[in-house]
């Protein structure tokens, strides 16, 4: 696990240190829900992306830190 993280060993015998999926249900009201829905995310991705090339940020996978465009 990384450091910083919310699992402590020992603590819980039962607790595993591997990736677990969880799922809850939300509202399709919900705020982050809404804007997920009103934002043209895949513009502001290509228009982020290319910017972000002309100022020499890895997004293409290339040499030097990667730099995550996904939201």
């Amino acid at each position: 696990m990384k450091a910083g993280s919310h699992w402590m060993p020992g603590a819980c015998p039962e607790a595993s240190s591997t990736a677990q999926l969880v799922q809850i249900e939300v509202s399709p009201t919900h705020p982050l829900l809404v804007l997920k829905r009103a934002l043209p995310w895949e513009a502001i991705t290509e228009s982020m992306t290319r910017h972000w090339r002309e100022h020499g940020k890895n997004v293409d996978g290339g040499p030097g830190l990667p730099w995550d465009v996904s939201f």
